[in-house]
This record gives structure tokens, C-alpha cells and sequence, in this order.
């Protein structure tokens, strides 16, 4: 089963995207993991994922995610509108033999580009850490070249920029993520093998009638010389308490969305994933779940001037 499994794998990354930058579904929720110039500007943030891929194959991708993200305004600023905003992620990812760490710190500055438009950009800048364990995986040749059983574990500089565009109802991102294109020659002995850059273009918009806000969005990715990524969504949400929405990701996978907010300050989302494969009689079915928690800084500051889309 896992050399089955590890055919899939690798049958799968060479005909859309990799495994190298996680796919969460909660993309809007999770937009700092994707564009680090993203924050909720007068806040703390603390993000928990747990993402469950390709439920049913040994072996299939499992990760966890956890994010922080505190922002402050600056004190000379008396309308508060500028913000510097610290934090960053760890992300701990398993795909059957296949081991990525990550750990990176973010900073961004976000200021009034105009009365009510903001402009931000951001940063990440830490490392990963690679590995392949192949001590449990019955190979094919013991003696392949191309896997070196002895060095299976590397550690690299990972470092991401991006900028945003935003008012409290419109939103453009874009992002590059693992600029540094590091080898993995020293586990793989190829030099083929290599971490591919990520543009990441993500825009929506809030139209709001009644009780009830329409969020329309549309996220784009480009990754090395891969089928480019589009999903294409639509969020309904009430009052900000209750939301639930629908997207398409032309990878034959429809993403559907749930998020219950609990208080003020938390909560929940989940979101699961019905992709179809073109080897496989059955759906490969993933879930995620996500926690938020936010809290207001100074409860004194309403920060009225912020214009800010999350």
C-alpha cells in the first residue's frame, strides 16, 4: 500500500501543483499564511489548523498549522492609521515518507494609501527543514541512487514578501513565497529536485444587502512550471456569526466551507474537500479544521481609521 501510495504522490505532484506549499481550504481565514502583508490591524491573532488530505491511504498528508500575529499602532500617529504588525507560523507537514518543517517570523507596515484605501507589505523570513525517512518504506532497489537512505534530513533559509491593497470592502494580494529555490541534492542525490518559488494572486470583494454579506473571491497560483492553481469561491455570511461557502479549484475539487463564530473573540471553521482523480475510482476527501482567536489590544482605541478588509 505505501508503494501505491507513493506512485499516487508522485503521479499526483507532477500533474498539478507539489506538495511544497500547503493547499488549506480555509483560505480567506488563513490569508497570513499566504501573503505575510495580511493582518487584523488593532488585534492578536492566534490561527490552529489541523488539515487531514486524502482521507483513507496510508500514508496521505496530514498537517498542522499555528500562527501568531499581534499588531500595534504607531503612538506618534493620532488618527491611528499606520500599523506594524510582528508574528509568524509553524507548519509541520507529513506525507508518507516526505517530512517538511517550517518555522517563520513576519513583519509588515500597513498605511492609509489614500481616505480609504490601505496599502500594506510584509515579510517572512525563517527556515524549513526536509526530510525523507525511508527506513519503513519496502523500495523497489535497496541500492537506488537516487534516494540516499544515510542523509535524509536538510535544513534551508525560507523567505516570503508580499503586498495588499485593501479597503473594508475590496481586497488584492500578491504574494512570492519560498523565494530561496533550494536543492534537496542531499537527499536525493538529484539535482532535479529543488524547492519551486510560488506567486500567490488573491482578490475579493464584500457586497453587502440586508443582514447578509456576499464575499465573491478568486485566488490564482503559480508554481514553477506547473499547471497554474485557480479557485474561484462564494462566502455568505450573517452578521458575522454564521457563514458558509462554496468554491471550485480547477484541479476537479470542490471545496465547501463552514465558519460559527462563538464570541466576540473565537472561532470555528471547517471546511472539506471533494477532489476527483483521474487513477482513482473514489474521491480523495480531505478535511480541516480551524480555530481563531482574536483580541483587541486596547479595548480605549476603536480605531476607526483603520480601513481594513479582515
Amino acid at each position: 500500500m505505501k508503494k501505491l501510495f507513493f506512485i499516487i504522490v508522485i503521479f499526483y505532484c507532477n500533474n498539478s501543483q507539489s506538495q511544497q506549499i500547503v493547499q488549506y481550504s480555509n483560505y480567506l481565514e488563513n490569508a497570513f499564511y499566504l501573503n505575510p502583508s495580511v493582518s487584523y490591524l488593532g488585534k492578536n491573532s492566534l490561527n490552529l489548523i489541523y488539515r487531514d488530505q486524502w482521507r483513507g491511504f496510508e500514508g496521505a498528508p496530514k498537517t498542522t498549522f499555528l500562527s501568531y500575529q499581534s499588531s500595534q499602532p504607531h503612538s506618534k500617529d493620532v488618527k491611528y492609521s499606520s500599523f506594524s504588525n510582528f508574528g509568524g507560523f509553524i507548519q509541520n507537514e507529513n506525507i508518507g515518507a516526505f517530512r517538511s518543517f517550517k518555522f517563520n517570523f513576519s513583519y509588515s507596515y500597513s498605511f492609509l494609501f489614500s481616505y480609504n484605501w490601505r496599502l500594506s507589505f510584509g515579510s517572512f523570513l525563517g527556515f524549513q527543514q526536509l526530510g525523507l525517512d525511508v527506513t519503513d518504506m519496502n523500495l523497489f532497489d535497496s541500492n537506488d541512487p537516487i534516494i540516499d537512505v544515510s542523509n535524509y534530513s536538510l535544513l534551508f533559509p525560507d523567505f516570503s514578501m508580499g503586498l495588499t491593497l485593501s479597503n473594508n470592502n475590496n481586497f488584492f494580494g500578491i504574494s512570492v513565497k519560498q523565494v530561496f529555490q533550494n536543492k534537496w541534492i542531499d537527499i536525493t542525490t538529484s539535482d532535479m529536485s529543488k524547492n519551486q518559488a510560488s506567486v500567490n494572486i488573491m482578490a475579493a470583494k464584500k457586497l453587502e444587502i440586508s443582514k447578509i454579506t456576499f464575499l465573491p473571491n478568486l485566488m490564482l497560483d503559480f508554481t514553477g512550471f506547473f499547471k497554474p492553481k485557480i479557485i474561484a469561491g462564494l462566502q455568505i455570511d450573517y452578521r458575522d456569526l454564521l457563514a458558509g461557502g462554496i468554491a471550485i479549484r480547477n484541479e476537479n475539487t470542490v471545496l465547501a466551507q463552514l465558519r460559527v463564530r462563538f464570541a466576540n473573540n473565537l472561532q470555528f471553521c471547517y471546511a472539506h474537500d471533494f477532489s476527483f482523480s483521474n487513477i482513482l475510482l473514489k474521491p480523495l476527501n480531505s478535511s480541516e479544521f480551524m480555530i481563531s482567536y482574536l483580541s483587541i489590544i486596547n479595548e480605549t482605541n476603536n480605531f476607526k481609521k483603520s480601513t481594513t478588509f479582515f
